[in-house]
């Protein structure tokens, strides 16, 4: 997975491109207006500057469902210089999923464990979200997911206890300031991509 971020406000007129969040670079080279920067010799970012020369971009922080013709766009000017074809984005990385239990966490009682569905496979994980119920449909971030705040989730286990996903609330998805709260998904479908739609 990789992850497009642009805010003309903070950074100018740069696009980030990131495939390893968690990793800092021990090698930094510039071609033109284009950075890549690498770890061990595997590209974990790349930066392109003046892209509104190529393409304007109207984002103001992470884009997680980009056009298919921005992605053209980005490749007309990465590839020239060395690296490979972004893909096509078809899958955000955020899923909506029904809860199909909830029950009581044995070792804190401030949390829940769920059983998630997207009506083939269950997925497991925990909460600190009280106001969802057994029903309802909420977003999550899957394993490898990279977040809007640039982090990446990771399958885990905690206290025995297989964390799968994380749960989202509208401030995680960038469509709301609420954080103390699940984002209840009742205009979606099960089974979802939030931001690309059904399959």
């Amino acid at each position: 997975m990789y992850r497009l971020f642009y805010n003309h406000k903070t950074i100018g007129d740069t696009l980030i491109i990131v495939f390893e969040p968690e990793l800092y670079p021990d090698d930094v080279n510039k071609v033109g207006d284009v950075t890549i920067l690498k770890k061990d010799g595997k590209i974990i970012g790349i930066n392109v500057f003046n892209i509104g020369k190529v393409v304007k971009i109207t984002a103001d922080g992470m884009i997680p469902s980009p056009d298919d013709r921005l992605i053209d766009a980005i490749n007309a000017v990465i590839v020239p210089v060395g690296c490979d074809p972004l893909p096509y984005c078809r899958d955000s990385g955020y899923r909506v999923l029904e809860i199909e239990k909830k029950e009581e966490h044995p070792l804190d009682e401030k949390m829940s464990i769920l059983t998630l569905t997207d009506g083939h496979h269950a997925t497991f994980t925990v909460t600190r979200y009280q106001n969802i119920k057994e029903g309802d449909l909420i977003v999550i971030a899957k394993n490898g997911c990279i977040k809007f705040d640039g982090s990446r989730f990771d399958t885990k286990v905690v206290r025995n206890i297989p964390v799968e996903a994380e749960v989202c609330s509208a401030s995680d998805l960038r469509i709301g300031s609420e954080d103390k709260e699940a984002f209840i998904a009742d205009k979606s479908s099960r089974g979802d991509d939030f931001f690309l739609g059904g399959n």
